[in-house]
């Protein structure tokens, strides 16, 4: 199979384990009693530390770092492998909003379920060598990472379908719940419907409907996958819980106040419906101008704990990722709140455009906001030492700006604009953000995002492509890979452990490809529809890809397989 034109290798590419160490040329010394090959006939003074602080120097290097060293010689080939010090640097790169669902999916699973999981890609000796390891802290990382690599090498992927939900909606409103096991959609009747997956790998529909009276807009699982919300524009926001026996049931209702009136007009409709990262609270936003902050009482229920009157018009509202401040957007305007000692909020800064707000989101980190505006205008405003927020970067363009996205790792920033162009800024030295990359696209942009490492980034386009953008090692970005479809590319996404990326395209295919020899990427598996594919995504556990057709409006939940 002949890879993609590649112009780099991959800081965080599983192609980089060494399988074995390189020992020929060199000579050999004692360490603690145990042989030590050496180059250059010079002994590191490296080799003289106690076990100890050498464990503890691998422990804080980075992926590639300790990939370099396995490679040096046997002795620290060896003990690499015995620290797990490739699994926990590889690990160490994705941040805890990309570990949680990873955690929870592991925590969720018995050991039989944890050997059915595995044993699509992995043999019963590496299996069982694993799960004596269950116990460790580490556990988490040493699974996904035998299991990333071992989908890594395999040169190819069976896919089989797992089951087809007819009459869903195709504006992105399906989720996956953290662990994998449950996919929440829309129906076109405006009813939101929950499919779990069996022991035995197969689907089935959990919940036959949670009705609403008007548009649901994005169904949200909680971190630990145990709760749903739906929220909708008939002024609702429906909980639902899952039973003992599996099945899903709404457990709480939250009408506005507002419908009281006997009128649900659409400029009182529920805009967004989250939990914050513990999943304690949940956070609304309305219409109307009010944020509604809720509490789970002991009998299950949700009681509101604060309110927040904000005039005009709400869009939206989020936590940042340790639920200490909110982003509340309204039409030409954001603003940040904190949390004071006594539980209350209060305004922090407001941050205003000229023109409608497109995208406002904190930084994974949260030491940052960016926001973006028609008018071709995003801001970056900073946390500092003494709790206020402060402007650090505004960055202009001569067109309209569609949105700004943070990389996970909060270093970088992505700007898509109207006139098929991407940017990628990041910080200096001493503070403001500039450009770091630009890159046009042949027609309109119609999705880019990172990696959950962020080391890539991905653009889709109208002008039938898919571009794959990779972090050098200097700071720079380059083009890595293209992949041409013969129709428009909707969407692409990259797996969670940012090995496998899928396209989707009006030409009635999804693309799967991942890594090839020397930092390339390759095809995998090709997905075929009856009609063009709107969206494609994967699981958190990276094992299934779940697409949307065009014509038919049918989701398919699509694992995939080891192509033998």
């Amino acid at each position: 199979m002949t890879p993609l034109n590649n112009h780099s290798s991959n800081d965080g590419s599983l192609s980089l384990i060494p399988e074995q160490p390189p020992v020929e040329g060199t000579s050999t010394a004692v360490s603690a009693g145990r042989d030590v090959s050496i180059y250059n006939q010079k002994q590191s003074l490296f080799f003289c530390l106690p076990d100890e602080q050498k464990s503890m120097i691998v422990r804080y290097l980075a992926f590639r770092e300790v990939t370099r060293l396995a490679k040096t010689c046997k002795y620290l080939y060896d003990l690499v492998n015995e620290e797990k010090a490739l699994e926990k640097a590889w690990y160490r790169r994705f941040p805890s909003a990309y570990q949680n669902p990873l955690d929870t999916l592991v925590r969720t699973k018995d050991e039989q379920q944890l050997r059915d999981w595995l044993k699509a890609f992995a043999d019963k000796d590496t299996i069982e060598s694993l799960l004596t390891q269950k116990e460790s802290t580490f556990f988490p990382a040493q699974l996904f990472f035998t299991n990333s690599k071992l989908m890594s090498q395999c040169e190819t992927f069976s896919p089989v379908v797992k089951i087809e939900i007819p009459n869903v909606e195709t504006k992105n409103k399906a989720s996956f719940s953290p662990d994998s096991s449950h996919l929440v959609t829309v129906d076109l009747d405006q009813t939101a419907k929950i499919t779990g997956q069996k022991t035995d790998g197969s689907w089935v529909v959990k919940t036959t409907t949670i009705p609403h009276e008007s548009l649901i807009l994005s169904p949200t699982f909680s971190p630990d996958g145990h709760l749903m919300v739906t929220d909708s524009h008939d002024c609702h926001a429906k909980i639902c819980a899952q039973e003992d026996d599996g099945s899903w049931k709404v457990k709480d209702t939250i009408a506005r106040e507002f419908e009281l009136t006997m009128s649900t007009p659409l400029s009182f409709s529920v805009t967004s419906a989250t939990f914050s990262t513990d999943g304690r609270c949940l956070l609304t936003s309305c219409m109307d101008g009010t944020v509604k902050i809720y509490d789970q009482e002991t009998d299950g229920s949700w009681k509101t704990k604060y309110t927040i009157r904000q005039n005009p018009t709400v869009l939206g509202a989020s936590f940042s990722a340790d639920s200490s401040h909110l982003l509340v957007c309204g039409e030409n305007n954001v603003t940040i709140y904190g949390q004071k000692d006594d539980s209350s909020w209060e305004v922090k800064v407001t941050i205003n455009h000229d023109n409608s707000v497109r995208s406002a989101s904190f930084s994974a980190n949260g030491s940052y906001v960016a926001t973006a505006s028609e008018e071709g205008t995003a801001k970056i405003y900073g946390l500092q030492s003494d709790g206020s927020w402060e402007k650090i970067t505004i960055i202009t363009h001569n067109d309209r700006l569609y949105s700004a996205t943070f990389s996970p790792d909060s270093r970088h920033l992505l700007t898509v604009y109207e006139d098929n162009t991407v940017e990628i800024h990041g910080p200096q030295t001493d503070g403001p953000w500039q450009v770091k990359y630009t890159f046009k696209h042949n027609d309109r942009i119609m999705s880019a995002s990172f990696s959950p490492d962020s080391s890539h980034m991905v653009t889709t386009s109208m002008d039938n492509t898919a571009k794959i953008h990779c972090l050098q090692a200097d700071g720079s970005w380059k083009v890595k890979a293209t992949i041409c479809h013969r129709d428009y590319v909707l969407s692409a996404a990259f797996s969670p452990d940012s090995c496998h990326l899928v396209t989707a395209s009006l030409d009635c295919t999804a693309k799967i490809y991942g890594p090839g020899p020397k930092g390339s990427w390759e095809k995998k598996a090709i997905i075929s529809d009856s009609f063009g594919i709107l969206w494609a995504i994967f699981s958190p556990d990276g094992r299934n890809v779940l697409t949307i057709s065009k014509k038919d409006c049918t989701a398919k939940i699509i694992e995939l397989q080891k192509n033998d």
